[in-house]
């Protein structure tokens, strides 16, 4: 059997051929951002390397992607059980939702509740018995690395106590689904020193916290260190949870080079 272009078909050719499991992450831009290494540390090729011969990690991030939007492509990139066999779906929207009524990508917060759930029992990911799946808050943002003197109007657009109820309400669609939550927005403010019952680091109405001007690139995007973050938080979430896909549970595809053979 031969593709379209006229080039053998290796699944079709060889009777050893070996399709490798998946990990879909889907999300907005700090998804697919997270492939990104020029300044040092980032996500997905940390998760790769973690997974390196054991499953493919595969990166669908749409920049700019609000949870209604996502809903929408879902089925358009999502692979059907005959082609490959996805063991965990990341959900990682709301960033964009989040930002303020009358600009364009505004999600109020219960169509985004709404749009996730339907997300994560769309038919098809239910078509996909052995799929895990895991809801990635949104993380918080900081309104001091915004510039509200700037012409840019889009400056205006995020507000620091908005971004939380999104980030409770995705907590909250975990909860009803019984699906776990990788808490991005709480580790985040964990790590800068925030307490409960205070003003929310990032806000105006604390002080500026250098911190976490140092997690995020533009008051939203990740530099390294927030993408260190993730990386703990998902993958303890991914132990704690799916202790059978912690990579030290899953065996290789393919042998050591000392006894791989030399001929098929």
């Amino acid at each position: 059997m031969s593709t379209e272009a006229g080039t053998p078909d290796p699944a079709a050719s060889h009777p050893s051929f070996i399709e490798y499991d998946q990990f879909i992450l889907f999300g907005d831009s700090i998804t697919q951002g997270s492939c990104n290494q020029e300044k040092g540390f980032a996500f997905c090729p940390a998760l790769q390397q973690d997974y390196i011969r054991r499953f493919d990690i595969i990166n669908r991030g749409f920049s700019g992607y609000t949870s209604e939007q996502a809903l929408a492509i879902l089925p358009c990139f999502f692979p059907p059980v005959q082609k490959a066999k996805v063991r965990l779906l990341t959900v990682f929207f709301g960033a964009n939702d989040a930002v303020l009524p009358g600009f364009q990508q505004h999600v109020p917060i219960d169509l985004y509740k709404d749009c996730l759930t339907k997300i994560l029992t769309h038919p098809a990911v239910k078509a996909h018995p052995e799929t895990k799946l895991l809801l990635l808050t949104p993380p918080p943002v900081n309104e001091y690395q915004f510039d509200p003197t700037g012409p840019d109007p889009e400056s205006f657009m995020r507000k620091a106590s908005v971004t939380k109820l999104y980030a409770d309400t995705c907590r909250s669609v975990g909860d009803t689904l019984n699906v776990p939550v990788a808490d991005i927005w709480t580790a985040f403010m964990n790590a800068v020193g925030w307490e409960d019952g205070k003003p929310l680091a990032g806000s105006r109405d604390a002080p500026v916290n250098e911190k976490l001007g140092g997690i995020l690139s533009d008051g939203l995007h990740f530099n390294p260190p927030g993408y260190k973050i993730m990386y703990e938080v998902v993958t303890r979430a991914i132990r704690t949870n799916y202790p059978e896909l912690a990579p030290e549970n899953v065996p290789m595809n393919f042998p050591p080079w000392e006894i791989a053979p030399k001929k098929l």
